[in-house]
């Protein structure tokens, strides 16, 4: 966690506070200011958030230190534009303020007489905004006033301050959120009023917003400007080295990576620079709370920090991300000079993805961020979701709409049974059906890295989808010695083929078809009624053709693999098959590892469709061959049981060791207990 706070948008209170390296030019602009011929106005342009408060501080400042002899004597105002519709009018505001300054310095009786006459002057009339010298000039009882305001203004400003070595210092800020009818009136006021000598204005605006302003009353609007503003300073954007200095003081904890991914990506302004900084800490506080209480998984600062610069500097690649978030793992492949990965073709939209690619491929900044430091590649896709949703948490505009196929993508992988199954029935009424279906096959498949979660979602949704993976695929062992049982003592086995699979009970429902003599999975217990057969229809339970069988007896799962032109294995041709020719205590190792076997472990609680387990897989490429379910073999423990192998959802992680056994009776129908099938080997052409 951050271990400083959020950053407020407040300018420097003094030079050692200027991260951004505005110091040299308040000195330049100060030194200007003690140095010219008057009047003189100084303008300080830059867009919103470029620092020009900051900038107009630093030299307020700077004045404040100056009082050497050789230089002029500054009296300073500060002037905020900003106007409460309530309250005075800006430019008279600033009239009367200039007055009170004046009565600080050191006057006769007569001057403090006329500044309090002037101050009388202003205060009484509350016309409405227009020009300020017409203002005055038709004001009740003031026409004669007008004219002696001005020049005794005039006079006074020569006279007492810069014949006497000093000067009048006006700072206007904030007048980028004038009306404009304001601005227009405190223009008309610096070049009515104060443009006396002795007078120094320093303005802070937007150059092209005040030019706007200016066109709704002049035809000529820079020439007013050139006429207004005599020193023009265009603060120029950051530096990295600024960018990089400010964040190194304000947050040292924020990782280099994601650091450097803010600043090359985000415009060099220090106000944005703040402001999503802000952003950042936010999200990644609530990331860190939500992982704390095990909501969800923790969070990238350089993933979080892509997304931020993505949201921020690419708003419709950011809205389309939110439609199609596999789009940031195409461009970021690009980016990297990466082959596609095998089964983006099959991801829904991917027709739509591959012209937005085109589109975005170009992006400089955007292909120099994403093709260094930490990948999105390597996420799952709802964990790419994630980082793209987390930021409209604070977005300004929440309406940004993940679009129905996505939403549709993410039910299927959310592993809710009911988000599932409503998911499934809108596909199937859609042209996304086949789209679906190959997604979710390359999911399973961990085509992309993928948590065990997503891919157990994902074949629940083939289970009511229709699952179309080859589930009759054989693996060839050949013949040789392997280390048989806890001992390891060699064995010799012939060569054979075995299915990589469980028998499912779509493929079960192929057998019962062609022998209605032989009953359907079912048992009469409670327990077995989430695996009981339909025994009119015959059919398996709903969206579970891809499950492996279970409540088959021992003459039934023989029955079915001579029926396919095999048999069931023998317990040690069971094994070679799971351990390999070297001696291995679990399919994939020696160690148990969580998330490479439905096991008791798992949490689960019941099979779970084949072939989800890809990380628990054999050296030989077979899966389930530790947990989810029990596996007749064609050994005899005894007269009276079979031998099981493989151990089962229902049994601790211990039962699932290659060499690990239980037995059953041949007639037991078990919710744990189903079979794969050996064949003989192929014959080689003579």
């Amino acid at each position: 966690m951050m271990s400083t706070g959020f950053w407020s948008d407040q300018p420097p209170v003094s030079a050692a506070e200027d991260y951004f390296g505005f110091q040299d030019y308040a000195e330049a602009l100060g030194q200007a200011i003690l140095t010219c011929s008057t009047p003189l106005t100084i303008g300080i342009f830059g867009p919103r958030g470029a620092g020009k408060t900051s900038l107009l501080r630093l030299m307020w400042l700077y004045l404040a230190e100056q009082r050497a002899l050789e230089t002029r004597r500054p009296y300073g105002i500060w002037f905020d534009a900003r106007c409460d519709p309530a309250a005075t009018a800006p430019w008279r505001r600033l009239l009367l303020q200039v007055l009170a300054e004046l009565k600080q310095a050191a006057l006769t009786p007569a001057d403090i007489h006329d500044l309090t006459q002037w101050e009388t002057l202003l205060t009484a009339d509350r016309q409405p905004v227009g020009r300020v010298a017409t203002q005055l000039a038709t004001a009740p009882a003031s026409r004669e006033l007008m004219e002696e305001f001005r020049t005794g203004f005039a006079r006074l400003m020569t006279e007492r301050l810069w014949n006497h070595g000093s000067l009048l210092a006006v700072f206007i800020d904030e007048l980028d959120d004038c009306a404009p009818d304001h601005v227009l009136a405190l223009c008309d006021t610096i070049l009515s009023f104060l443009a006396v000598p002795g007078c120094v204005v320093v303005l802070g605006a937007d150059r092209g917003h005040l030019t706007e302003v200016l066109r709704q009353r002049h035809a000529d609007p820079a020439g007013i400007l050139e006429k207004l503003i005599q020193l023009p300073f265009i603060l120029p954007p950051l530096q990295e080295t600024h960018s990089e200095r400010f964040l190194t003081h304000i947050a040292p904890d924020v990782p280099g990576e994601a650091r450097r991914i803010l600043i090359e990506g985000l415009p060099p302004s220090p106000r944005r620079l703040k402001r999503i900084l802000n952003f950042f800490r936010l999200l990644l506080e609530l990331a860190s709370q939500r992982s704390i209480r095990g909501s969800t998984a923790t969070v990238d600062p350089g993933l979080l920090a892509k997304i931020i610069v993505i949201y921020e500097r690419y708003p419709a690649l950011y809205q389309d991300l939110c439609t199609y978030p596999q789009l940031l793992q195409e461009l970021e492949a690009h980016a990297r000079g990466l082959p596609p990965e095998p089964g983006d073709a099959f991801l829904p939209g991917a027709d739509t993805v591959a012209a937005l690619r085109e589109r975005y491929a170009g992006e400089q900044t955007l292909v120099r961020i994403l093709c260094s430091g930490a990948s999105f590649a390597t996420l799952p896709l709802p964990e790419v979701s994630r980082y793209i949703h987390l930021t409209l948490l604070t977005a300004a505009d929440q309406k940004i709409a993940v679009g129905s196929e996505q939403r549709l993508w993410e039910d299927m992988l959310s592993g809710d049974l009911g988000r599932i199954r409503a998911a499934v029935k809108m596909a199937q009424q859609r042209e996304w059906h086949p789209r679906y279906v190959n997604a979710l096959v390359q999911f399973v498949q961990r085509r992309r890295p993928t948590p065990v979660e997503q891919r157990l979602s994902a074949a629940w949704a083939l289970g009511y989808l229709g699952d179309p993976r080859n589930f009759d695929e054989v693996v060839e062992i050949p013949a040789g010695e392997f280390p048989c049982g806890e001992a390891g003592l060699p064995y010799y086995l012939l060569a054979y083929r075995i299915r990589r699979y469980l028998v499912t009970n779509a493929e079960y429902a192929e057998f019962l078809q062609a022998h209605p003599d032989v009953p359907v999975p079912q048992a009469r217990e409670d327990w077995a009624r989430a695996y009981n057969w339909d025994p009119e229809q015959r059919t398996y339970p709903p969206g579970k053709g891809n499950h492996p069988v279970v409540l088959v007896t021992w003459d039934e799962a023989a029955a079915y693999c001579a029926w396919v032109g095999g048999r069931l294995p023998t317990q040690e041709e069971w094994e070679r098959a799971a351990r390999g020719h070297d001696g291995r205590i679990y399919p994939w190792g020696n160690d148990f590892t969580s998330g490479r076997a439905n096991t008791r472990e798992s949490g689960l609680g019941s099979p779970t469709p084949v072939g989800v387990f890809v990380d628990g897989e054999s050296a030989e490429g077979l899966l389930d061959m530790a947990g989810n379910v029990w596996e007749w073999t064609a050994s005899d423990y005894d007269l009276q049981t079979k031998v099981l192998r493989g151990g089962a959802w229902n049994f601790p992680a211990e039962s699932a060791k290659v060499f690990a056994f239980e037995r059953s009776r041949p007639d037991n129908r078990s919710h744990a207990i189903g079979f794969r099938v050996v064949f003989p080997p192929l014959k080689k052409p003579a």
